[in-house]
């Protein structure tokens, strides 16, 4: 290799297994003189990384190269890949992304062992079937002029498939069978020309993150939980839909002799036998519960989400107001990453005094009187007080680890100001991250309840601990009202499983909307809304629909 380049001569001598070949100077002599051809000798390479130059082909070469196991070929300026690609039967590892190219090798679902393939970036107007690729892992196929996924792509023998990534494409639908990939966990077809996706799309079983935006939905409501809510939300709207399709399916199969015995509900049995969230209408502006937000919080911890909860009864069984408290301690924990995302606070809504002002104040200017504790402090004070009792802790115990709500000081640091939620008179009833006032301490008597979630992060995150802080508040059976379903004896002909169903006590939950504005009283948002608590598994019952 006499006249070969000095790396590729080099990577040779010493039987290396990677060469990484990028920037100015590679791409000069390939401007120049073209490839080294010498590159297809090196046998022995797994890891082969040509880059960020301006490499317009590859030749027929490139498949002797078959120890290969990575292919780095993003950021040139490649027009086509030779067929002979088809031949690196160990390749797991393919990047061809940021190219020219507008079509792909017919040889690619020879790729055995791949399992990550990145094509994005290009003009590909099509795509070879994916359906023999059996070890796929992730497949990213974005900014391309796709008009559908891959064939093949709906193989349920793909079984290790978790990432689809086919945004800013021009696709405009996918089919029902993508609820057979076993292990799908992502999919984002963000900026696409969908109007409608398949309602089995909420059954697949392991999908966490499912991006939509960018679409044009006939679904107007759909179209909004695409835009604003977390992927559980859409998947359960989904579900909802689906449910009900079924359930219109097995109406119109009835026998006749079985309609004579009265209308049927849309809804099917066990529709109607689900637990249920009652929302009530925002109520006037003299009686309902609004929280006015004002430029000082917006700086400091910006997003806030309330609600009522009303005819609660935390006396129901021995536990049931401690069970309260530790299903929001878990939630701090869980949902709220240590209250470093969010932070939850209740109040016992008839000593709160609305409406209310989220504002933000300087530490020794706020003053709230703890919960527990029987006197006022500045939030100053109550703060440097907490990081002594925290570096005493750690002093006797000897470790770092905190609990309780020492653990949440660090979330204050370099904070100038500390938010905070106050009464129409300004008696500051909350102070997160760090503690709710005992002002409005809720009890086991307790029967109306204010619920705030507040974030630093987002107004999503918000909704979602709110979401799931309701739902299982009403799984817990916190709710005072109680409806029976049917007596059993309504219709002989039941099945005593369905009997047993239907005499069961339902679940209930009422919860009332609570209006957050900014000063000059513009709505910042109103929860729950109609694309909140949006969830096949409970009946979700909207008093201003």
């Amino acid at each position: 290799m006499e006249n070969s380049w000095e790396e590729i001569s080099t990577a040779a001598a010493e039987n290396r297994r990677e060469l990484t070949l990028h920037g100015a100077e590679i791409s000069k002599r390939i401007e120049n003189e073209g490839l080294d051809e010498s590159i297809y000798s090196l046998k022995s390479l797994n890891f082969l990384d040509i880059s960020k130059t301006c490499l317009r082909e590859l030749t027929s070469g490139i498949g002797n190269l078959a120890n290969l196991t990575d292919l780095v070929l993003h950021n040139n300026e490649l027009e086509s890949i030779p067929p002979e690609i088809g031949g690196l039967q160990k390749l797991k590892f393919l990047d061809i992304s940021n190219n020219k190219l507008t079509s792909l090798p017919d040889t690619i679902p020879n790729l055995s062992a791949l399992q990550s393939f990145n094509a994005s970036m290009n003009k590909l107007k099509a795509m070879p079937s994916v359906e023999k690729l059996l070890m796929l892992h992730i497949l990213n196929i974005a900014h391309n002029e796709l008009e559908s996924l891959p064939d093949g792509i709906y193989n349920a023998e793909l079984v290790h498939l978790s990432q689809i990534v086919a945004n800013n494409n021009s696709i405009s639908e996918f089919e029902a069978e993508i609820s057979d990939l076993p292990h799908l966990n992502l999919l984002n077809l963000e900026s696409n020309c969908l109007t409608s996706v398949p309602l089995e799309l909420s059954e697949c079983p392991k999908l966490k993150e499912l991006n939509l935006k960018g679409n044009k939905f006939k679904d107007r409501r759909f179209g909004k939980l695409v835009e604003q809510c977390p992927t559980k939300s859409m998947l359960d709207y989904l579900a909802t839909l689906l449910r009900k399709e079924n359930a219109d399916s097995k109406g119109k199969t009835k026998s006749k002799s079985k309609k004579k015995k009265g209308k049927k509900a849309e809804d099917d049995e066990v529709e109607k036998l689900k637990d249920s969230i009652e929302v009530l209408h925002f109520p006037a502006e003299d009686t309902g519960v609004y929280v006015r937000v004002t430029q000082g919080a917006m700086s400091v911890r910006q997003y806030i989400v309330c609600c009522v909860v009303k005819q609660i009864d935390l006396t129901k069984t021995q536990n049931s107001f401690k069970n309260f408290i530790t299903l929001q301690t878990k939630l701090h924990d869980t949902t709220c990453v240590k209250r470093k995302v969010a932070t939850i606070a209740t109040h016992d809504l008839k000593l709160v005094k609305h409406p209310l002002t989220y504002d933000a104040k300087f530490p020794q200017l706020l003053l709230i009187k703890p919960l527990s504790k029987n006197k006022e402090v500045s939030g100053e004070r109550l703060v440097r007080n907490l990081m002594k009792e925290a570096e005493d802790f750690r002093k006797e115990k000897k470790r770092n680890t905190l609990s309780g709500i020492h653990q949440y000081l660090e979330l204050l640091r370099d904070k100038t100001q500390y938010p905070c939620l106050m009464d129409k008179e300004g008696v500051v009833i909350s102070f997160p991250p760090i503690t709710n006032s005992d002002v409005t301490k809720m009890s086991p008597t307790t029967t109306d309840l204010l619920v705030e979630v507040t974030s630093s992060t987002s107004l999503d995150i918000c909704k979602k601990v709110m979401d799931e802080l309701l739902i299982r508040m009403m799984e817990m059976d916190l709710g005072a009202v109680h409806s029976k379903s049917k007596d059993s004896s309504d219709e002989e002909e039941e099945t005593s499983e369905a009997a047993a169903m239907a005499t069961r006590t339902q679940k209930k939950l009422v919860v009332e909307q609570v209006k957050v504005t900014d000063m000059e009283g513009n709505l910042r948002v109103i929860y729950p809304s109609r694309t909140d608590l949006v969830t096949s598994d409970i009946k979700v019952i909207r008093h201003f629909d």
